[in-house]
């Protein structure tokens, strides 16, 4: 049976009705985009309704059948979006029937090991459990997971689904909530429970909801700072480990794909994934690879520190495997925001960064029309493997290993007096920010975020909590160092899962293929946490266990380079192209009294109107039109989507 897909749930807490009168309307939301068979049917106090993955690049299902949800051994009735991984290794070890579905297989795993039960199993998934006997229902999501859950609760009426448009149709009205918008043009994504809607909230990654009559608690069950240190006897151990478990977690995610693409670029996650790739799926399975390059006109700008143009590096590794076919794309033809509309349709989500969305939208649909059944990407590769170690300077500082802390300073490239670089890498980070901020307030290198990246319009910024919400979330909008691995990676991890997964979720529905990703099986992404920063930093080589790691399995062009790759590195061509659209939103902007009193709109058409175009782009150029305004029209489009539509249409 296919996994599925999308998922929702309309109970009665109270004991009432089945939601009738309703249930046409969600099932219209759920039958849009591109996925498999819809099935509904009534559960006691309630409704289910369950959309299967689909036939890869396969057009929309729009058919939906009648259901009979089974009851489970324990009372219980079993939603479940997503996939288990290693479910057959897992049903040996436990005793489990392994010829269970995996909403079956959840289910007995639960009845028999109860709340403990998620913290056995690895997956990208979303479970719903209601238990109509004692009228409480159980929602839970996996620590790693791209399947979103959504909530709404409302006179005793619980809708829960995979998209917030279920929702809607279920009776939520669908109004921004203004924190949230706030937060979001603030970089501040630390809230996962928190929706762009108001009255409706989230269930969180690696966390279970238990919703009944008296209300909701909740448990989170991962997190980084609960992952166990790894102590190894010797620095070739750690490389043997983190190879195995890096084969293991391709394995599972190759588990029933056959024509499998991947979103290759020059740097090492990518290229580790698609190494492993080969490795376990053999000369007879072919593998496309997909990768985002300057479109024609573009100039190389040197640096240093990173590099735009990925080709080569591609290029070098399909050499090494004959099984790799490289494609490169421009999504030149595309324009700003040409998708948003689809995109805000099938998942009531704004995209995050549209500067970077033309090349993603043309590897899902060049994928997608191949007849790949699976788009893989290494996407956690910098906060498991590929970490660059650098958090280790303040971490031996505070262990009182300085000496080793001293050697290491040494042997890292850096133009600075080492006394300074020191105090900057391993004191800095143990300061309070405010302690920070002061300091460096005369510094004209670290300018406000409302003078560079951020769109919002300072006083609204303040009116609507966004500074106290930072601190409560202990987010900083200065993104200075941290003091530990443990604090970087939860940060980046909770910014990928926090937004992520909806958007995720529309491009599936918009192209019809799925995505798998091996950096982010669980079992990896602890190993790597748990290791000690000096195997990711060593005599002056960052990334140090990726580099070991993947010796004889990458080229050694991009085993060896220091720098990193730019995404979108011809932003400027583009933006420059679509000056005249993006002058027309700013317009719109300044005519809506709410977008003009959420965004800047004088300062972003000043910077637009002074901004010289390709040829005299900046850093300072980047923050102001690619960051800063590139945010806000694709944001207030959004905004103005959802005043234009009811959320059900």
């Amino acid at each position: 049976m296919q996994a599925d897909l999308l998922i929702t749930a309309l109970i009665d807490l109270d004991g009432g009705g089945d939601f009738l009168e309703c249930n046409p309307t969600v099932c219209q939301q759920m039958v849009q985009g591109k996925a498999g068979q819809l099935r509904h049917g009534i559960v006691p106090q309630g409704w289910f309704a369950a959309r299967a993955e689909g036939a890869p690049g396969g057009e929309p299902d729009a058919g939906a059948q009648d259901w009979s949800p089974v009851v489970d051994p324990d009372g219980g009735y079993t939603l479940f979006a997503g996939r288990i991984q290693d479910q057959a290794e897992l049903a040996m070890q436990l005793g489990i029937d392994p010829a269970l579905t995996a909403p079956g297989f959840y289910a007995a795993l639960h009845a028999r090991y109860g709340e403990n039960c998620d913290g056995l199993i690895y997956g990208d998934y979303a479970a719903i459990r209601w238990f109509p006997q004692r009228r409480e229902l159980r929602l839970s999501r996996s620590p790693t997971s791209f399947c979103p859950l959504h909530v709404w609760r409302h006179n005793g009426r619980l809708a829960v689904s995979s998209i917030p448009r279920a929702l809607f149709a279920a009776g939520l009205v669908p109004q921004v909530d203004q924190a949230k918008l706030g937060d979001s043009l603030f970089f501040n994504y630390r809230d996962a429970s928190r929706s762009w809607f108001a009255g409706a909230s989230r269930v969180e990654c690696g966390t279970m909801q238990w919703h009944d009559r008296a209300g909701m608690r909740r448990r989170r069950f991962w997190s980084v700072h609960s992952v166990p240190e790894i102590r190894l006897p010797d620095d070739a151990d750690y490389v043997a480990a983190v190879d195995h478990a890096f084969r293991k977690g391709t394995q599972a995610e190759l588990q029933g794909i056959a024509r499998p693409a991947i979103s290759l670029s020059g740097g090492l996650d990518s290229q580790g994934v698609a190494s492993y790739m080969v490795e376990i799926g053999g000369p007879g399975m072919p593998i496309a690879s997909f990768t985002s390059v300057p479109q024609s006109g573009w100039r190389a700008q040197p640096t240093d520190t990173s590099f735009g143009d990925e080709a080569a590096h591609v290029r070098a590794l399909a050499q090494m495997y004959p099984q790799i076919s490289p494609h490169f794309v421009t999504g030149e033809t595309r324009h700003f925001g040409q998708d948003l509309d689809t995109m805000f349709a099938l998942g009531s989500w704004p995209t995050r960064n549209e500067t970077n969305m033309h090349w993603v939208h043309d590897i899902y649909a060049r994928a997608s029309e191949m007849g790949c059944d699976a788009l893989f990407f290494g996407a956690a590769g910098n906060t498991g493997f590929s970490y660059d170690g650098l958090t280790g300077f303040p971490t031996w500082l505070a262990q009182g290993r300085w000496r080793h802390m001293w050697q290491q300073n040494a042997r890292l490239p850096d133009h600075r007096p080492a006394w300074r670089r020191l105090v900057s890498r391993a004191v800095m980070p143990h300061l309070p920010l405010g302690l920070r901020r002061l300091m460096d307030a005369p510094r004209v290198w670290r300018p406000s975020p409302f003078a560079t990246w951020c769109p919002l319009r300072e006083g609204f910024a303040r009116d609507s909590g966004v500074f106290e919400r930072a601190r409560h979330t202990h987010f900083d909008p200065d993104f200075y160092d941290v003091p530990t691995s443990r604090h970087w990676r939860a940060a980046v991890l909770d910014d990928m899962f926090s937004e992520s997964a909806e958007i995720e979720l529309a491009l599936r529905l918009h192209h019809g293929i799925a995505v798998r990703d091996p950096t982010l099986y669980q079992p990896l992404l602890d190993l790597c946490i748990g290791i000690p920063d000096d195997q990711y930093l060593r005599d002056g080589t960052q990334r140090w266990l990726a580099r070991r790691v993947l010796q004889g399995r990458v080229p050694e062009m991009v085993r060896t380079e220091p720098r990193a790759g730019r995404q979108a590195a011809d932003w400027a061509l583009r933006f420059q192209r679509d000056r005249a659209i993006l002058q027309n939103d700013l317009a719109q902007m300044r005519d809506d009294p709410l977008l003009a009193r959420v965004f800047d709109v004088e300062r972003l058409s000043d910077n637009l109107a002074q901004w010289p175009g390709a040829d005299g782009t900046t850093a300072g150029d980047y923050d102001h039109i690619c960051a800063a305004l590139g945010r806000a029209v694709s944001t207030a489009r959004f905004l103005r989507y959802v005043q234009q539509h009811d959320g059900a249409g």
